[in-house]
């Protein structure tokens, strides 16, 4: 009888999500729903130029000055956008997932209760709604990578929407919850991107520390793993004459940036006070209220702001102020742990009835 109940219990496990919507493919662009272009109708939508690249290359300057406030040319942030905390704090982020190895990172972030940023995109969310589900129950914050990982300011107005709207729909089904921030893929934005997300509720975030860990995932023998890990520590020792504090960028979606991102969390957390986007720069992180699984002390509410905002500037930064990169990644065809899910604490439970 034991045998056929956790038998059941697998089964389930497995089985524990099915969405109503039907989501287009992964990876692929999508179209948006028509009521979704209503949201942007009216808005003050800035006539920058929608870029046309090659397959496999990024956007490229047109012109000189940066007279569309374009991050990836010139460093330049919005006066909403977010990449920073105050000092004292840091926000570890993580981007591209979930994927079958989040699940370790879960782990570790589960042994120190700490709670970070993931910017998920849409593809991997409905692949791994579990993974995405147990995320948000454990209190941390969920964000949007846009659905299929594309460089947005190649994308028209209308793309943009159906980019963002199925993100957020993927993430709002599995956890009840619109997420409110963002992160555009390569950190590819300029004032029309933000200003079609700005009219859909969303807020673009940036960041001011790339590990570099993307190098890991790539065929590149000329990064070394440990540079990663040097590029921490090297933060660390900085941390004292730091103005303010940072935001760094990291990836869960293959095995080794997991890897990377387990070696170097215990040197944020000596360091820092590591925290969300959202709490560090006291705003909200859904559009619906607090998430349920958080403290709300610490969380800043939809309908009003905590204190401790991060003083940030507006408008541009030069380009060699921040660490950028064109980060590259895509949606892989992984399976689901079930025993990364929970389900080896479902099987305690069982045997111990």
């Amino acid at each position: 009888m034991r045998v056929l109940l956790l038998a059941t219990v697998a089964v389930s496990a497995i089985q524990a999500f099915t969405f109503k919507e039907v989501y287009p493919d992964p990876g692929s662009s999508p179209q948006p729903k028509p009521e979704w272009l209503e949201l942007i109708k009216g808005a003050n939508i800035t006539k920058a130029p929608v870029y046309k690249v090659a397959a496999g290359q990024s956007p490229k300057p047109q012109g000189s000055g940066d007279p569309y406030c374009d991050w990836t040319f010139t460093g330049c942030f919005g006066k909403e956008d977010l990449y920073q905390c105050p000092k004292g704090q840091w926000s570890v982020t993580y981007d591209d997932g979930p994927s079958e190895d989040s699940a370790r990172l879960y782990d570790e972030l589960d042994k120190t209760n700490t709670k970070v940023t993931f910017f998920m995109v849409g593809g991997q969310v409905v692949k791994y709604p579990d993974l995405t589900l147990r995320a948000f129950k454990a209190g941390h914050e969920l964000a949007m990578h846009t659905w299929s990982h594309s460089y947005m300011t190649t994308l028209t107005n209308e793309q943009i929407v159906a980019e963002l709207k199925w993100n957020e729909q993927a993430i709002k089904e599995v956890t009840g919850f619109s997420p409110r921030l963002f992160r555009p893929p390569y950190g590819d934005i300029d004032n029309r991107v933000r200003d079609v997300a700005k009219a859909l509720g969303f807020t673009p975030v940036i960041w001011t520390h790339d590990t570099q860990d993307w190098h890991v995932s790539r065929v590149d023998k000329t990064f070394k793993p440990e540079w990663v890990d040097n590029n921490v520590t090297q933060w660390a020792k900085e941390a004292p004459t730091m103005s303010n504090g940072g935001m760094s960028l990291e990836h869960d979606l293959y095995n080794v940036t997991v890897d990377a991102a387990i070696r170097v969390l215990p040197t944020f957390l000596k360091t820092w006070k590591v925290t969300t986007v959202g709490t560090c720069n006291a705003v909200a992180s859904y559009k619906e209220g607090v998430n349920p699984n958080v403290n709300n002390a610490t969380q800043p509410s939809a309908s009003g702001n905590a204190t401790g905002n991060a003083t940030k500037p507006s408008g541009s930064a030069s380009a060699n102020q921040q660490i950028q990169s064109n980060k590259t990644s895509g949606a892989s065809a992984l399976t689901t742990s079930v025993f990364g899910l929970g389900f080896a604490a479902v099987v305690a439970a069982v045997l111990a009835a």
